[in-house]
């Protein structure tokens, strides 16, 4: 299991929480894709994004919620938010050529408010870690290539001042492109003084060229109409690639409608998916696309209809036909369904 030494004083800590709407975030989202309509953005996003060492911390897959969307202040419907400053990115993922990209996945994942992971070397998540805080998030790109996250201000550790983990898939690649964002600020510690670890002498952000570290340190303002102290930046991942159409029906992704059927005996009843299996590809599912493409939530998942909602991704170990089946109702009667090529993002850059 991970462990971590905090300076001296980082200790006893008040905690508390900000309310916050999960509803409210997701109606949100939609209002956010109007910003990037505005002229002169997109030479601001062309800044090319330095890539970064994942860092150790990259969960794995029991440090992973089955709820993995890109809300990581709320843990399935839990009611208690995770401990922080609620804080949003949204962005784009561009290509090498300033076009967005489509079914891209972005993943997110970082400290909590604390300056621990849920990443643990154990059995489980790290019991360290703020147990409402879900600790790794996700989202699939639709065709404007934007995406948006709703976490935490990111906690302070020894050797490191604040930053976000990124990576992005591209598709047709088998390997995440990976960088860190940080905040274009002082960063003080939870008792209010001054922490030893800044942007210059951060042990990532120090070796990035003063040029490219500009562009991954955000100026995150409040978010207007809140009297939480919300906070919100914008950022593009533009990559060094070229998507490259995956060599496989459908580009990689299929949008499935829906059949109802009856659930376990006096539970809620769930959707089946039917769709074809390729060997060795691995699948994931997404509903809810209410948001001009900006609300794909990553679903959890069962293999039979009265199993246990147990998975949030299935790899295919042979062709022919799967079924899945989920609880969560497509608003709109279908479910967008991805399936990346072998070998694609087993848990090393």
């Amino acid at each position: 299991m991970k462990t971590k030494k905090t300076e001296t004083i980082h200790t006893g800590p008040e905690v508390f929480h900000i309310p916050c709407d999960r509803r409210r975030f997701f109606k949100s989202m939609g209002i956010a894709s109007a910003g990037f309509t505005l002229p002169g953005f997109l030479a601001e996003a062309l800044a090319a994004t330095p890539i970064v060492t994942q860092g150790p911390y990259y969960p794995l897959a029991d440090d992973i919620p089955l709820d993995k969307d890109n809300d990581l202040v709320q843990v399935n419907d839990n009611l208690t938010a995770a401990a922080g400053v609620v804080t949003y990115v949204t962005g784009r993922v561009l290509d090498a050529n300033g076009s967005p990209v489509k079914n891209a996945l972005v993943e997110l994942w970082h400290a909590d408010r604390e300056g621990d992971y849920s990443y643990s070397a154990g059995v489980g998540r790290n019991p360290a870690c703020d147990a409402n805080f879900a600790g790794f998030g996700q989202f699939v790109t639709g065709a404007s290539g934007l995406f948006k996250f709703r976490t935490v201000k990111a906690g302070l550790y020894v050797g490191r001042t604040r930053h976000y983990h990124w990576g992005v898939t591209l598709p047709g690649r088998t390997t995440r492109a990976t960088t860190q964002t940080g905040w274009n600020e002082i960063a003080y510690n939870l008792n209010g003084q001054q922490w030893a670890t800044q942007n210059s002498n951060d042990d990532v952000f120090s070796t990035v060229a003063a040029a490219q570290r500009a562009s991954i340190l955000l100026d995150f303002t409040p978010v207007t109409g809140t009297t939480t102290g919300e906070e919100e930046a914008t950022w593009d991942f533009v990559s060094g690639f070229t998507p490259v159409e995956p060599a496989y029906p459908n580009s990689g992704s299929l949008l499935v409608s829906g059949t109802l059927v009856s659930g376990t005996t006096g539970g809620n009843p769930r959707y089946r998916l039917t769709l074809p299996a390729y060997a060795n590809y691995t699948y994931e599912i997404y509903g809810n696309p209410t948001m001009a493409d900006l609300d794909w939530k990553a679903l959890p998942f069962s293999l039979s209809q009265t199993g246990t909602i147990d998975r949030h991704k299935h790899t295919a170990t042979a062709e022919g036909t799967l079924n899945f089946f989920v609880e969560a109702k497509a608003d709109r009667g279908f479910y967008k369904v991805t399936f990346r090529v072998p070998g694609a993002n087993t848990g090393t850059p």
